[in-house]
């Protein structure tokens, strides 16, 4: 294997994406420990160490591969959540408290050309977690066919895959494993510059928005921080309650001041539906 060939295209990617957070600068022999046994690099985000850390990391990562068909050299890049902790990112964009990054993402990937496919595959080591996984194919959908039925698919066809893999360890052995992975977007395309720095500029805009994906601990915080602030109204809501009934017994009360003291109660009522409502759904 070469994997020098990899060294001009690492270089080509950092010119188009300009932001060294994403594609940082590195020596040769940095880019080339990037790339796999299996024949394709990772583009390592900064904040992240090596290889290693990025297989076990909860973020997504852009993958680049270069194979040779019919004496023509082609390419296949895309953004893949690759593991438990990073796919439970990716579910979270369903969440509520994601709703920008969703509609973002949505957007992107509604705009791109049909060669962008959405993957789920099972990822399956048989003997041993160092093992050279097996990749099974479940879905494969275009992605600028996106809508809220196709992001469910995906997101209950995960849960099973994670599911089932748990059950099937339990027959096969601990050192079995059956994980989702995910493909957000994946394309092939004849090797080119041109046609190289177009698929890598968007696949690099796909994966700063999955980047900005709040995690589950970023997302508990929110909801005990929404928590907080419901009963803290609710206990405004009797106080101001309490003290409306004493004020309107009082007949000396100017109407003025108990008007004040109901437009307030109508704004905490009002700010404590918006608070269940958002809670409970």
């Amino acid at each position: 294997m070469n994997k020098e060939k990899y060294l001009k295209w690492y270089k080509l990617a950092q010119e188009i994406v300009n932001n060294s957070e994403l594609i940082p600068e590195r020596t040769d022999k940095e880019i080339l420990d990037l790339v796999s046994q299996e024949d394709w690099l990772m583009f390592l985000i900064k904040e992240l160490s090596d290889m290693k850390e990025a297989k076990n990391a909860d973020k997504p990562n852009v993958f680049f591969s270069i194979f040779r068909d019919d004496n023509r050299d082609y390419g296949r890049i895309g953004v893949t959540f690759n593991n438990v902790p990073a796919v439970d990112i990716l579910k979270n964009i369903l969440n509520k408290y994601c709703k920008d990054e969703k509609e973002k993402l949505t957007e992107l990937l509604l705009s791109f050309d049909g060669t962008w496919e959405i993957k789920v595959k099972r990822k399956i080591k048989e003997h041993h977690w160092q093992e050279t996984p097996r990749y099974v194919s479940e879905i494969h959908v275009n992605c600028n066919e996106i809508n809220e039925k196709i992001v469910d698919q995906i997101i209950n066809l995960v849960n099973k895959i994670r599911e089932e893999g748990k059950e099937n360890r339990k027959t096969m052995g601990t050192n079995y494993m059956e994980t989702p992975s995910v493909s957000l977007v994946e394309t092939t395309f004849e090797l080119s510059e041109e046609e190289f720095s177009k698929r890598t500029k968007e696949a690099f805009e796909v994966l700063e928005v999955c980047l900005n994906v709040k995690s589950e601990g970023e997302i508990k915080k929110i909801v005990k921080s929404k928590n907080s602030e419901l009963e803290e109204l609710k206990k405004e809501k009797e106080a101001l309650e309490s003290r409306l009934e004493k004020f309107r017994s009082f007949s000396l009360t100017p109407p003025g001041e108990i008007k004040k003291m109901e437009i307030a109660l109508e704004e905490v009522k009002k700010r404590i539906k918006e608070l269940e409502e958002e809670l409970n759904q």
